[in-house]
């Protein structure tokens, strides 16, 4: 299971303050990451109302595992079946 899949399931465990009713996966509209947290919009489907939900981690973030060459050629192969140029797909790393 992925963490957004984890995600979703804790928060259909919760329910909008305005009306009561449960959310749903397709009620979250954003997601930021920090390092030892998940800061999650949503939004009711039943009245609409806007919500947050803060998911924190502890202050001791998990490391990363380190990148492997299978995860490098991954990566290569995906971007090589893209449809547009790796510059289109990730414009905030541009320059």
């Amino acid at each position: 299971m992925s963490w957004i899949d984890q995600l979703i399931q804790h928060l259909e465990q919760v329910t909008c303050s305005g009306c009561g009713e449960y959310y749903h996966g397709g009620d979250i509209a954003a997601v930021v990451t920090e390092p030892s947290r998940l800061i999650v919009r949503l939004r009711c489907r039943s009245c609409g109302q806007d919500g947050i939900a803060i998911l924190d981690f502890g202050t001791n973030p998990v490391a990363p595992d380190p990148i492997t060459v299978d995860d490098v050629i991954d990566t290569h192969d995906l971007l090589a079946r893209a449809s547009r140029p790796p510059r289109e797909l990730f414009p905030a790393l541009t320059v």
